[in-house]
Order: C-alpha cells, then sequence, then structure tokens
C-alpha cells in the first residue's frame, strides 16, 4: 500500500506507472529477508538498526558500524482499515517475505490483514489498541483520545473495552475535569461525548460493555451542560444560615436584591467597599439562599483566586466567553443558541466581583448580549438582575502604557456609574450608605443630563451648596463644620469618621 502525492495537473496513469514506483522501503525489505539470513529475525520497525536504506538503488545495505539507528513505522488509525492491521503485523512478525507471507498464519493463508491480526491474537490482546491510545494521549488534546477511542470501538472490536476504558479515562476526561469540579459531571459529560460519536456512527453506545448514562445530564434532552454545571454545585448548609448573621448594612443590601429577584423585573447593583467590609459574605448568602431554591445563581469574578472563594465561582472570560481583544461595542464569543446564552437566560441572578478591576468594554460586551438574548434592548443586562462588587480604591484596571485619563477612560466607574446611572440601583459602601437622592443628582451631572445655561454651565442647587462669603479662614471652618459637625465629640465614632470627607485638588489645598 502506497501513499501517493501528487500535482492535480498531472496525469494519475503517468504518476502511478512510472519506472520503478512499484519498488518501496517495505517490498526492498521482503527482498532483504530473502536474501540475507540473518534480516529475518528482526522487525521492520527495527530494521534501520542493522541496515541502511539505498535512496539511489531502492535496497536495504547490512550496516558497517554500530551507529546507533531509530526506526519508525509510519502511524494509521484504526479507520484506515487493512492499512492499520498491515502495520500491526510488521509490528509484530518478522522475517515477511511478500504481502501473502504476512496474512499466512499457522501455514494458512488469510483473505485480508484483518483477519491474520485476527487470527493470530494481536486484536483479541489489545495490545496495539492500547499502544494506539497511549501514543494519542501523549501528543494529542483530549477530544482526539475520545474519537479514537469511538472509532476503536466501531471498527477493531476490542475484547476488554471497560479495561481501555479504565486505563485512558483520565486522558480522555482532562478537558472537562479542568472546568468542572464535580466527578460524577465529567464521567457523564465524556460518555455523552462518546454516545454522540457513536451515533454518528449508526451505532448505539448501549451495545458496548460501558457505564450507564444518567439521563439527568444527557443533553439530548435539550439541558445543556452548563446548566448541569450551575445546578451541580454542591452546596454547604452552613451557607443557607449566613443570611441570619448579617449586619444592618449588609441586611439592607440582601433584602433590596432579593426583592428584585423575587420581582423578576431585573435590576443592577453596585456593591462597593473596601476589603474585609463583608461583600464575599453577602455574596455567599445571596447564592446559598436562591440555589436552596432551586434557581441558577452564576458567580463570576476577574480574578482567579476571588472566583475559587465563592461557591460555584468561574472567570468572567471563561463564563461570558468574552474575547480576549475586545474592540468598542464589541459582542461575547456565543451565540443566542448556545448553552452559554440558555443558562444566562435562565439565571436568576448574576453576581460579579471585582469588577472594578475589569475593563468597560469586558462589561458592556455581556451587556449587548444579553439584551440580545432577553429580546429587552432597552433594559440593562436585558432587565436580569446583576450584582458588581469591588472597590475603586484598590487595584484598577490595567492599561498598557496608559495614561491616568486612559485608566479612568476605561473604568466600569465611567461606562455605568456616569453613563446609565438612572437603570441603576446602588447599593453604596457596606460601611457608609449615602443619600440615594443626593447620589442620583450627582451623577445625572456627570452623565451630562442635567440642564445647562446658554454658557452650558449647570446650576448647582443651593440646597448642597456651602456658601462663601470671602473670608477664606472663616469660610474654612463654615466647610469644616458642615461636614464635620461636633467634631470633638465624635472623634472616636469610627461610622462617623468613614462616612465624610473634605476633597481638594491639591493636598496644600
Amino acid at each position: 500500500m502506497h501513499m501517493v502525492a501528487f500535482h492535480k495537473q498531472d496525469k494519475v496513469e503517468r504518476i502511478v506507472n512510472r519506472p520503478g514506483v512499484e519498488e518501496s522501503m517495505l517490498t526492498a525489505y521482503f527482498d532483504a529477508n530473502k536474501h540475507h539470513e540473518e534480516a529475518r529475525g528482526i522487525l521492520y520497525r527495527d530494521f534501520p538498526e542493522h541496515f541502511t536504506w539505498q535512496s539511489d538503488g531502492k535496497f536495504w545495505q547490512k550496516r558497517k558500524n554500530s551507529i546507533f539507528q531509530v526506526g519508525r513505522v509510519i502511524s494509521a488509525h484504526p479507520a484506515e482499515g487493512e492499512r492499520y492491521f498491515l502495520r500491526v503485523r510488521l509490528n509484530n512478525v518478522a522475517g515477511a517475505t511478500s504481502y501473502e507471507h504476512l496474512r499466512t498464519v499457522d501455514g494458512m493463508l488469510l483473505p485480508s490483514f484483518h483477519e491474520a491480526t485476527e487470527r493470530r491474537g494481536l486484536i483479541e490482546e489489545d495490545n496495539t489498541l492500547d499502544e494506539c491510545l497511549t501514543k494519542a494521549t501523549l501528543f494529542q488534546m483530549p477530544s482526539s483520545p475520545r474519537r479514537l477511542f469511538v472509532t476503536i470501538l466501531v471498527f477493531c472490536e476490542p475484547h476488554d473495552v471497560m479495561g481501555l476504558w479504565k486505563k485512558h479515562y483520565n486522558a480522555m476526561s482532562e478537558d472537562y475535569s479542568r472546568n468542572h469540579p464535580s466527578p460524577d459531571l465529567v464521567q457523564q459529560m465524556v460518555l455523552i461525548d462518546i454516545r454522540n460519536m457513536l451515533q454518528s456512527m449508526g451505532k448505539d453506545i448501549r451495545s458496548f460493555p460501558l457505564l450507564d448514562i444518567d439521563h439527568s445530564y444527557d443533553d439530548a434532552s435539550h439541558i445543556p451542560c452548563e446548566i448541569f454545571e450551575e445546578a451541580s454545585v454542591e452546596q454547604n448548609i452552613e451557607d443557607v444560615l449566613l443570611c441570619d448573621s448579617l449586619n444592618t448594612e449588609e441586611r439592607s443590601a440582601y433584602d433590596e436584591i432579593m426583592a428584585d429577584v423575587c420581582s423578576k423585573q431585573g435590576g443592577l447593583f453596585f456593591v462597593d467597599g473596601p476589603g474585609r467590609t463583608g461583600k464575599t459574605f453577602l455574596y455567599r448568602s445571596l447564592l446559598a439562599k436562591l440555589r436552596s431554591q432551586d434557581k441558577l445563581a452564576v458567580a463570576i469574578a476577574t480574578s482567579r483566586v476571588t472566583a475559587s472563594i465563592m461557591p460555584g465561582g468561574r472567570m468572567a472570560h471563561s463564563c461570558f466567553k468574552i474575547p480576549l481583544t475586545l474592540q468598542e461595542g464589541g459582542c461575547c464569543c456565543f451565540t443566542k443558541q448556545s448553552g452559554t446564552a440558555k443558562l444566562l437566560q435562565q439565571a436568576a441572578i448574576i453576581i460579579w466581583d471585582k469588577a472594578s478591576m475589569t475593563k468597560r468594554q469586558n462589561v458592556k460586551a455581556p451587556d449587548n448580549n444579553l439584551r440580545d438574548i432577553m429580546g429587552r434592548s432597552n433594559l440593562l443586562f436585558g432587565g436580569k438582575t446583576i450584582v458588581l462588587g469591588g472597590d475603586f480604591r484598590q487595584v484598577l484596571l490595567v492599561v498598557r502604557k496608559g495614561s491616568r485619563a486612559q485608566i479612568v477612560g476605561a473604568s466600569l466607574r465611567r461606562l455605568y456609574l456616569w453613563e446609565s446611572m438612572h437603570h441603576l440601583k446602588l447599593v453604596c459602601n457596606m460601611r457608609a450608605q449615602s443619600d440615594p437622592w443626593f447620589v442620583d443628582y450627582l451623577l445625572c451631572i456627570g452623565g451630562g443630563t442635567e440642564e445647562v445655561n446658554r454658557d452650558g454651565n449647570v446650576c448647582i442647587l443651593d440646597e448642597i451648596c456651602v456658601p462663601y462669603f470671602g473670608d477664606a479662614k472663616k469660610d474654612l471652618h463654615t466647610l469644616i463644620d458642615i461636614i464635620f459637625p461636633d467634631l470633638n465629640a465624635n472623634m472616636v465614632d469610627k461610622d462617623y469618621i468613614t462616612t465624610r470627607a473634605i476633597l481638594s485638588t491639591r493636598n496644600d489645598t
């Protein structure tokens, strides 16, 4: 069997019938076994250790030195039929003098290499099949060994199917186990993948001695694996009781978010607070409560460390399929019919921690996709309940070689806290509740929605202004008294100090 390559303009007959084409390394190997008695005990794959190939005359010549040379037989897939079984025979039969010799077993000439291999017992022992799968797991991605395993089941009739399954299962499931914590879910996903490939070849997985498929994991019931993954997140009984331990500020945020989820009206929240102020505690309470009600709650984070802390947490880029390079107005890499889209449609809440560390384009892209798949283009995130969390006083996003203005322009605060705040419900600093009316007014100014005069200036309301009379020293004391009333009496009160500040453009000022 020869592999022939030729240009499409050449005539096949001329290529096939050219002089010397009937000779090859294999046919020359047959001739060497006929003429050299010492060659008859050497397998074809080991032949280069003792003989050298002379390409000019197309023959094998005995080596004159002891240079070590490794031989290799071109690999063949079991689906290639006779070519594969010819390779099996060459790797196990020494001294062959012809193709007929390779098809002869116990003095009987058999019609095919397959029957000769089977009669010799090479297929029944599954040694070559095991070797074939082992090589595939070394050099190929997990999907390829799964496909090869299916091909072996269909064409090679292995004797010990469960033996091959147990030995190579870890290699075949490596991609699934990397992203899914549940071993049972991983096993079912591998079996379902194998079932689907067998069906494409006209075979039924039930005809092979493999493990049974749990129909609750079966994607044939039109329930995507992404939903199974979220539904199979292990519940911590202690987390369900966390809501009873929330403090006043955390309880206020918890009640408002849960009310929004129950009303199914959708809302966008931002939980802002320094580290160790209870944000993760709030997230765990929300996730546990909703999952205990058999609702889907998606937990994601910008950093992998933070994602590992949240129950069932994942990276935002992995969950939303956010491209690594995203342009303004871009979308995520999942379709409206994909499992990711179905998961987001059914999710009761999406919690995104460390959102302050991501670029605004990375949040705007899921926003665009959710508006599309939910069919509510006029609402942020398609009317889903979204909880963003983070602290803009901590590490911000990275803009390579970016100036301060570019970093601020790429931040999440620029996107939603100033452009779309009429849709946004603020759950302010976990230790510092702010006046919602005052916040809304300032955001309207920042968003450009407040009325301006002829010069384009906004008229600030008297209710939020501190009067200035021209006496710098007296006006400064007035400002301090208004922002910090009864300062001496409240110096030891941390809530009093952390809920107010006087900002200026320069430290000297």
